[in-house]
């Protein structure tokens, strides 16, 4: 049978002013290329009597995470498409989608059913961030430390707080782009990008594994053609 793919929506999305449409448009854009998505506000979660924001808080944590496992269940195949848009002002991704591309990226590591692909989105001007994460720090410690100067030392640099810029020519923290590639995934410039690049590496490692599966097959021969 072949397998279905069941694809996890991460990112700040559910921050923004109409999250519920949000996460209905990327699941239909998802459905439309044969994928199952699932978006966080679909556990429809709401607090319980008595039950402490510290509490509540964890509790969707652990069933963001419970939706990630159930998107790698056996006979399907795992994809976490992670919103990278620097959020807050600051020059990286939101730390609560950071966390779930390392979650689903070791559920790769052990099972080899998921891919992780990130994506970036324009801002409300239309326009995209740099492509390199030590552009967009540069930039924030620009306006951080208006007029202070950066300095080179052993061919890396260091910004006005005296702390060394991250520079390896990557999208986001050496360890995100790691956690993305080691899968087969990459990263992407628009949520259209990144779910045409799921549909062709699920298709992709449903060959693979059919191949596989072919391969371990055992040759059955019939008795008596053998002693023919």
């Amino acid at each position: 049978m072949k397998p279905e793919v069941h694809v996890y929506l991460a990112g700040p999305d559910v921050f923004l002013p109409d999250p519920i449409a949000i996460g209905a448009r990327k699941k239909s854009m998802v459905a439309a290329k044969g994928m199952h998505g699932h978006f966080p506000f679909d556990n429809e979660v709401h607090p319980e009597p008595g039950e402490s924001p510290e509490v509540f808080g964890l509790r969707i944590g652990h069933l963001n995470e419970k939706m990630m496992l159930n998107c790698c269940k056996p006979g399907r195949i795992g994809i976490i498409l992670a919103n990278m848009t620097p959020w807050h002002g600051s020059p990286s991704m939101d730390v609560g989608t950071a966390h779930e591309v390392g979650f689903m990226s070791a559920l790769a590591e052990m099972k080899g059913n998921v891919i992780v692909i990130g994506y970036y989105e324009k801002d409300a001007l239309g326009h995209l961030p740099p492509a390199d994460l030590a552009t967009r720090v540069k930039d924030w410690m620009k306006q951080a430390h208006p007029g202070q100067a950066f300095h080179e030392k052993n061919g890396m640099t260091y910004g006005p707080d005296g702390t060394m810029i991250e520079d390896f020519g990557l999208a986001e923290n050496l360890m995100i782009v790691n956690a993305i590639r080691k899968t087969g995934g990459d990263v992407c410039y628009s949520f259209e990008e990144a779910v045409t690049l799921a549909r062709l590496l699920a298709d992709e490692r449903m060959k693979m594994t059919s191949r596989v599966a072919r391969a371990e097959t055992p040759v059955r021969v019939g008795w008596g053609k053998a002693l023919a």
